[in-house]
C-alpha cells in the first residue's frame, strides 16, 4: 500500500463508528465557541455535549450565541508535520471554499510545508461541499487507499467526482445559512413563512442554491424522493447518506422512502455535530448522493423540478 493518510477536519460528520468501519485514522479539529466564551477543539463524537437536545436547546435560545473558526496554519502544519516526517503523504479533502476559511489556511500551510519537505506530496482538495457529502469523499477515499489506489489516482477521483454530489431535502429555518453566506438572504426570508419549506441542492460554487419551496414536511418530503429518483445516478451501488439537524423524525421517514423508492446499496444517517449545526442551524434534514455534475446556474436540476412540480 502506497505510504499516504487521508484526513478532513471535523465538519466531514464521520463518527468514531464510521472513522472505523472506513479507515479513517486522523482528522483535523476545527474550532467552535461556546456561549460562555471558551474555545473548544471540535469533535465528531459529541463529547462536549453528550445530550444533542440541550444543545440544539442552547443553538435555539437567540440570547445564546455560539461560532466557529477553521484551524490556523500553524495548526494544520502541526497536524501534517509528523506524518511528512515518516515519509506519509497526505491527501486532506476540505470543507468547501466557499463557505470556510478551511481551504485557504491549508493552501497556506501546504506552501510551506512544500518547501521544507520537497520529496513528499500534500494535495488539498476542495471538496466545494460540506457536511456529509464532505463524509462521503472522505469514506470514498478511504476505502481506495485501503484498496491499494495510488495517490495520485485517488485524488484524480476525488477531483473528477466531488462535483457530482447532490443534496436535497427541506429545511426549516434558512436564516442560519444566510448568516454564514450559504444561502441569499431572499431565500432566507422563504424560511419564516409558516408550512413553507424550501429545498436545494448544492450550486456549482459549493454552496446551496434554494430551487423550489413547497408547502408541508409531507409534501417536501414526496417532492425530495421524486428528485432523488431522478437525479441519481446507479442507485443500487450507492450509499445514500442521510443527515440532520434535530429533525430526526424527518430524517428517519425520508430515509424509509429513499428504501423504498430507490433501493441504494445501503443509507447511512447522522446527526451533524456541534460545529456543523452552529453554521447549518435547526430544521435540516437531507440527503446525499453522487448524480451527474452539477454545472453553473444549476439549469438540469432547475428543470427536474419544473417537471416535478408542473411549472414547466
Amino acid at each position: 500500500m502506497q505510504d499516504y493518510i487521508v484526513l478532513s477536519d471535523s465538519n466531514c460528520e464521520l463518527s468514531e463508528a464510521l472513522r472505523k468501519r472506513f479507515g479513517m485514522t486522523d482528522y483535523l479539529p476545527a474550532h467552535f465557541v461556546t456561549p460562555d466564551h471558551v474555545d473548544h477543539l471540535a469533535d465528531m463524537d459529541w463529547k462536549l455535549y453528550p445530550d444533542h437536545k440541550e444543545f440544539y436547546r442552547q443553538l435555539t435560545n437567540k440570547k445564546l450565541e455560539f461560532s466557529t473558526a477553521p484551524a490556523s496554519p500553524e495548526e494544520c502544519k502541526a497536524k501534517f508535520r509528523p506524518y511528512l516526517e515518516k515519509g506519509i503523504d497526505i491527501i486532506f479533502i476540505s470543507l468547501s471554499s466557499a463557505l470556510s476559511g478551511t481551504y485557504s489556511f491549508l493552501m497556506a500551510a501546504k506552501k510551506d510545508l512544500d518547501i521544507e519537505f520537497p520529496d513528499r506530496k500534500i494535495a488539498i482538495i476542495d471538496s466545494m461541499r460540506y457536511s456529509a457529502a464532505v463524509g462521503m469523499l472522505v469514506a470514498k477515499s478511504c476505502e481506495m487507499h485501503q484498496a491499494g489506489v495510488s495517490f495520485d489516482d485517488n485524488v484524480a477521483w476525488i477531483e473528477e467526482n466531488k462535483r457530482k454530489i447532490h443534496e436535497m431535502g427541506p429545511m426549516d429555518d434558512l436564516f442560519f445559512l444566510s448568516r454564514k453566506g450559504r444561502v441569499a438572504k431572499s431565500a432566507a426570508f422563504m424560511g419564516t413563512l409558516v408550512g413553507v419549506k424550501p429545498l436545494g441542492d448544492f450550486d456549482a460554487f459549493g454552496m446551496t442554491a434554494v430551487l423550489a419551496k413547497v408547502m408541508g414536511i409531507n409534501k417536501a418530503i414526496d417532492v425530495t424522493v421524486e428528485y432523488v429518483k431522478r437525479t441519481i445516478v446507479h442507485p443500487e451501488e450507492q450509499i445514500i447518506w442521510l443527515a440532520h439537524t434535530d429533525r430526526e423524525k424527518n430524517a428517519l421517514t425520508l430515509q424509509k422512502r429513499l428504501i423504498e423508492a430507490v433501493h441504494p446499496k445501503e443509507t447511512i444517517l447522522i446527526t451533524c455535530n456541534p460545529s456543523t449545526a452552529i453554521n447549518v442551524g435547526p430544521g435540516l434534514a437531507a440527503c446525499y448522493y453522487y448524480g451527474n455534475e452539477i454545472l453553473e446556474g444549476n439549469e438540469a436540476e432547475k428543470a427536474v423540478f419544473a417537471s416535478i412540480l408542473g411549472t414547466k
